[in-house]
């Protein structure tokens, strides 16, 4: 089984390098490589938020991501 966090990376990094490529790689080669290092600095944001496992979780239907919240005691 594929783990959450490398799903929502393949589920928001692939199309938008594919839509990327399709709109700059015959004419502006060198925005293209810019836009895919971009794309890169976005996933791996994601990644470190936590927001990749969420939009997988989303998409796949998997159990949410959520971490226990404590109350403090007055």
């Amino acid at each position: 089984m594929i783990s959450p966090i490398v799903a929502g990376a393949l589920i928001v990094g692939l199309p938008a390098i594919l839509i990327a490529y399709v709109a700059l790689w015959r004419r502006q080669r060198p925005v293209f490589w810019f836009a895919s290092a971009l794309i890169v600095v976005g996933v791996g944001y994601l990644a470190s938020s936590g927001a990749l496992a969420d939009i997988a979780n989303m998409i796949l239907g998997g159990a949410p991501v959520t971490t226990p919240s404590v109350t403090p005691t007055p």
